[in-house]
């Protein structure tokens, strides 16, 4: 169990790397940041491995010391099983497309880099081409405020990329959706557009999908319909554990229905 820790944060470790050398200089401090954040989660995950291996928690030396290395030893399993089935979770979730006829879809926005779609974003948005293959005729909702370009929202950039590609749907089914900064606000500016108890197809990143979803569902939607689109290969593993991390946090704060 040590030696998959270990290559867990090699592997971390080389994630980062990717992210200096591909993300925009302003983002490089995010790159070291997240790598600091995900090595102490991992030495938090580790410690059930180093108790096996060192006897971190067999405090002998009286009945209350026993009590409380028992007591760690019992929240410290508890804590990686939890990760662990969060994870699975949000891997299952990911994997799961459903087959279902919908008259809107709403495509979650992402970050713009250099001027244009990230990898992510793009492969969001090539999803949404080839549903509307399968799925011909639904309303489609680009969502996103965020942007680095000061006259252009995440939402336009993905417009104009869908169109770029031959994104062939009138006007009036193509809707930039250009306020929203997080993805609860994605899904709380889309219930503008879009009847609530109508079903919506949400397409995002396989692993991001778990999250939305649960999002969409404390907004209010009662017919979430899931089409993940893939993500970047090298950084699946760090974004599952980020996204299982992200999802505690939210659930503590009460953002996710599940």
């Amino acid at each position: 169990m040590l030696l998959v820790c270990a290559a867990f944060l090699l592997y971390f470790l080389a994630v980062m790397i990717y992210r200096l050398a591909t993300v925009v200089d302003a983002k490089k401090l995010d790159a070291v940041t997240r790598f600091l954040s995900e090595f102490g989660f991992m030495c938090l995950l580790s410690l059930p491995a180093f108790d096996v291996r060192f006897k971190l928690f067999s405090w002998d030396k009286n009945k209350g010391t026993k009590i409380a290395g028992t007591m760690l030893r019992i929240v410290s399993c508890a804590i990686c099983l939890l990760f662990v089935m969060l994870s699975f979770a949000i891997i299952i979730t990911g994997a799961t497309y459903d087959k279902q006829e919908v008259n809107s879809v709403c495509v979650l926005g992402l970050s713009i880099e250099r001027d244009e779609v990230s990898t992510d974003l793009a492969y969001r948005l090539d999803r949404a081409i080839e549903y509307n293959d399968e799925n011909p005729g639904a309303l489609y909702i680009a969502t996103g405020g965020n942007s680095d370009d000061p006259y252009y929202s995440e939402a336009e950039y993905m417009v104009r990329y869908l169109r770029e590609k031959g994104f062939d749907v009138p006007d009036d089914k193509l809707i930039a959706e250009t306020k929203a900064k997080t993805t609860v606000e994605n899904f709380k500016y889309t219930a503008e557009i879009v009847d609530k108890t109508e079903p919506l197809a949400v397409i995002t990143n396989n692993y991001h999908m778990f999250r939305a979803t649960k999002i969409a569902k404390k907004e209010g939607y009662t017919a979430i319909v899931k089409v993940p689109a893939k993500s970047v290969p090298i950084l699946y593993l760090e974004n599952i554990m980020r996204e299982t991390v992200v999802a505690v946090f939210q659930t503590l704060a009460g953002e996710l229905k599940y």
